[in-house]
């Protein structure tokens, strides 16, 4: 009975043994060994790092799959440009990894994410193979001298939303399959053709810029659709879409089309289902206000970014963060719709003439750091809700004509908060 038993122990530790150098057997693990056993004068193998998981990211290492499939994609984009500057040297088909290639970037997955070659000087069209860079998210080729036409395939890029699901094969053309895309910076070229309507299949796109390029036709429905949702920014101008025309350069308005009253009905539409962004927020509070200085000149609400006006700044996703307007001769109220910049940390306002109420709706500003507002003409109540600001650090409101006490869930931020200073 004994020897039956030590039977199974020994079975089981040879099947478990086989079993821990059957999975330790990994590529990495193989090359790695073949590194050590070799000698190695000129560091050749420098690269081959344990530590790095995956050995095609290492030197004189090709793998087959997916990399090689977008190497073999990046290359004949590269095959297809005129390079004078040499800005694609490193696109080199003998080196598998593309993240290794300048001007690529990837994600820890070794996927593909963002090119970037804007005002590179290159020239050429676009080609249709693009389509299988399906985990881009930043196309920027601004500047250039591109030509022909944006492939429709494009816009299969989807990867984004469906991340585990491969794309139908279908009709759509390319640039329609590109559907985790965020930028899409085409501006600055000199491409012509159509605008594919495939664009707007991508719902994660955030700014399309094509304008100055010669292209013709009207703006699809289908990408105006997609200003009721994501798109920030939409910027077509100094081409030669139907209800334009150029005029040294510049974009000028010619007797409307029947299509070009239909796309600027569409825009309105859609500018007033999505009102109340954060550029729109701060345009009614302009309107709102006496600006006798004139410091409010660069808030133009034909700008869709407020990332570009005067005392305002945004942070690294083009969200509205800090908002400096002190001793800036304004005079008027708050508006209530300020409480709807979510991502403000920042609003200084002190030293000026504002007057009413401190509006309710400023206590969901949840990341606001610091709420100056001194020396104004404040009046009425500290609204309760600003102790809802966990993240307050600064509360200053001396100097106004404010009543009644100073309520107990904002007195509570210096016990369970981060406030450090209320005057």
């Amino acid at each position: 009975m004994g020897a039956q038993f030590a039977e199974v122990i020994s079975a089981g530790f040879l099947a478990l043994a086989l079993a821990t150098f059957v999975s330790c057997n990994t590529e990495g693990d193989i090359l790695y060994k073949q590194r050590v056993a070799w000698e190695d004068p000129e560091n050749v193998l420098q690269s081959w790092d344990p530590t790095v998981h995956n050995p095609c990211t290492w030197l004189h290492v090709t793998c087959n799959y997916d990399n090689s499939v977008i190497r073999d994609i990046l290359y004949k984009q590269r095959e297809a440009w005129e390079d004078p500057q040499n800005m694609l040297q490193t696109w080199d088909p003998t080196l598998h990894n593309p993240c290794l290639w300048m001007h690529v970037m990837c994600n820890n997955d070794n996927s593909v994410i963002r090119v970037d070659l804007g005002d590179a000087d290159i020239s050429g069209p676009l080609i249709p193979q693009l389509e299988g860079l399906k985990n881009l998210q930043y196309f920027e080729l601004y500047g250039n001298r591109l030509n022909g036409s944006i492939p429709a395939t494009m816009g299969k890029l989807k990867h984004l939303e469906v991340i585990w699901e491969q794309p139908e094969r279908d009709n759509t053309p390319i640039i329609g399959h590109l559907k985790s895309l965020e930028y899409l910076e085409l501006h600055n070229n000199a491409l012509s053709g159509s605008i594919p309507a495939s664009i707007g299949n991508i719902k994660t796109l955030k700014y399309l810029r094509l304008n100055g390029n010669g292209l013709t036709g009207t703006v699809p429905l289908e990408i105006i659709s997609l200003l009721i949702s994501n798109l920030a920014e939409l910027n077509i101008a100094d081409n030669n879409l139907d209800g334009t025309a150029r005029k040294s350069g510049r974009r000028a308005m010619a007797a409307p089309s029947a299509a070009a009253v239909l796309f600027s009905s569409l825009l309105a539409f859609a500018t007033l289902v999505s009102c109340n962004t954060e550029g729109d927020i701060l345009y009614a509070q302009r309107q709102a206000w006496k600006d006798p200085n004139n410091v409010l000149q660069s808030w133009d609400s034909t700008l869709a970014n407020p990332c570009s006006w005067s005392h305002v700044t945004c942070d690294s996703n083009n969200s509205v963060v800090r908002l400096d307007l002190g001793l800036a001769g304004l005079s008027g109220p708050l508006i209530p719709e300020l409480g709807g910049l979510n991502y403000l940390q920042y609003l200084r306002l002190p030293a000026n003439n504002l007057s009413g109420d401190i509006p309710q709706s400023l206590g969901n500003l949840t990341n606001l750091v610091r709420l100056e507002l001194q020396k104004n003409a404040l009046s009425g109540t500290i609204p309760a809700s600003l102790g809802n600001i966990k993240a307050l650090e600064l509360l200053r409101l001396n100097d106004n004509l404010l009543t009644g006490t100073v309520p107990l869930e904002v007195l509570s931020l210096v016990l369970t908060g981060k406030l450090t200073e209320l005057i």
